[in-house]
């Protein structure tokens, strides 16, 4: 292998492996709650007889938008933690967009597979959908301020 090519890698996986680090438990659940969101959605879909292309494209182009905005709270994340380290600003604190973010898409994926699996018959308990939706209007209530 060439030499340049191996030293790409290697500074390449260094990059993944910092980042799974600091976050890589949070993407694996955003990944995981948009696929079974995903998964209920269809099933959601097919019980109601409402399964439409169209609509499943718009939702897989908002879902990739979502994991696009928490591509960019990670890059804010490590672009305040660089400025940070280089001392032109006196930062403290690392920065929490990234993490705020995927919380947040995290939130927003539950609710939404709980009312796909209610539409679908399964019998959700009311202080889940009661948790979620007070976790999300708690975060609503940050951005506003």
């Amino acid at each position: 292998m060439d030499e340049k090519v191996k030293i790409a890698l290697s500074g390449f996986c260094g990059a993944l492996a910092a980042l799974a680090e600091n976050y890589g438990l949070i993407l694996t659940l955003c990944c995981t709650f948009i696929l079974i969101d995903l998964a209920t959605g269809l099933a959601k879909a097919k019980i109601q007889g409402k399964i439409n292309s169209d609509t499943g494209y718009k939702g897989f182009w908002r879902k990739a938008a979502m994991l696009a905005a928490l591509v960019f709270g990670i890059c804010l994340d490590v672009l305040f933690d660089y400025v940070a380290g280089l001392g032109v600003v006196s930062i403290t604190v690392s920065s929490p967009v990234g993490r705020i973010l995927a919380l947040y898409i995290a939130i927003n994926e539950c609710i939404s597979i709980c009312e796909n699996l209610i539409a679908c018959g399964v019998k959700m308990p009311k202080f889940l959908s009661a948790a979620l939706a007070a976790a999300k209007d708690g975060l609503d209530q940050d951005q506003k301020e």
